[in-house]
């Protein structure tokens, strides 16, 4: 009977302690498993901060640069991005399509789409440049062109940069034109008119580096004021500013500016742009548009 009670003691000893490890087991491997899990979620945590951080920097690098030329019945853009960095960048397109232009009249209707009516091939392509090239177009708008005041958008259409897919469209510009027409109306009273195309801005000069300057000029505007931004190619860094002068157009009038950017707004590469422009009292669109460089960075 002890002996009986004794083996009976025994195998219930050897099934707990069996229960025991496989206890021990499956906790060991829970917590393997628990590690592997936070170390691939470290390592995508990882691989998209350095996708971001190479998005960010070629965003930086990468400088667009535009410039349009109305004629009475045609409208020619001329525009490229150029790599102002010290690494190649490899820019990924979904299909032949590298760009994109639509363009809307004063009342903000879309009068033109280089892309309308197109064909492009449906193929992956890629477009590789190294530090200081550039990839420029041309492209002629001529049906339908008629006087106004216009503003043209203007894109890269690629989709990614190193294998890094974009998000948005970060290579892209905006510029107001006017098409002047065969017999624009005489101004019978010009103290009353806004100054025409190209009249309202002379003599500018630029003085200062990193982020302060000082601009310098005369200025003949309408009502005695004119608006400015400073962007740097991608970001608008100081936004549709109004600055008065002395005397109203006809009369030109002396002016000076005061830029002040943070240490944080000045690119470590590419350009920064003052823009001078009025808005046209008829239409409410900027007119006589002028482009001004403020500095050049290299990194």
């Amino acid at each position: 009977m002890k002996r009986g009670w004794m083996l009976f003691f025994g195998l219930m000893v050897l099934l707990f302690s069996a229960a025991c490890g496989v206890d021990d087991n499956q906790g060991d491997s829970g917590n393997e498993e628990a590690e592997e899990t936070m170390k691939e979620e470290e390592t995508n945590s990882e691989n998209e901060e350095a996708g971001e951080n190479v998005i960010k920097k070629a965003v930086n690098d990468l400088a667009m640069h535009s410039e349009i030329k109305p004629e009475k019945d045609k409208v020619l853009f001329q525009f490229s991005i150029e790599n102002q960095g010290d690494e190649a960048y490899e820019l990924g397109f979904t299909s032949g399509q590298k760009y994109e232009i639509v363009v809307k009249n004063d009342a903000d209707e879309e009068v033109y789409r280089f892309s309308e009516g197109q064909m492009f091939t449906q193929a992956l392509e890629t477009k590789t440049l190294e530090p200081g090239d550039s990839l420029s177009f041309e492209e002629e708008w001529s049906d339908g062109v008629g006087p106004g005041d216009y503003n043209a958008a203007i894109s890269i259409e690629a989709n990614s940069v190193n294998s890094q897919t974009l998000e948005s469209k970060p290579f892209q510009v905006s510029r107001a034109f006017t098409v002047e027409g065969d017999n624009p109306p005489a101004q019978e009273d010009e103290a009353s008119e806004a100054p025409a195309e190209g009249e309202a801005f002379r003599n500018i000069e630029v003085s200062g580096e990193n982020g302060s300057y000082i601009i310098t000029g005369e200025a003949k505007v309408f009502e005695g004021s004119f608006i400015y931004n400073v962007e740097d190619g991608h970001n608008m860094l100081i936004e549709n500013t109004t600055h008065e002068v002395d005397e109203a157009a006809p009369s030109w009038s002396s002016f000076e500016l005061e830029i002040e950017l943070s240490e944080d707004q000045v690119p470590e590469y590419g350009a920064l742009t003052l823009t001078l422009f009025e808005i046209d009292p008829k239409s409410g669109n900027p007119t006589n548009v002028n482009y001004i460089p403020l500095e050049q960075f290299q990194g």
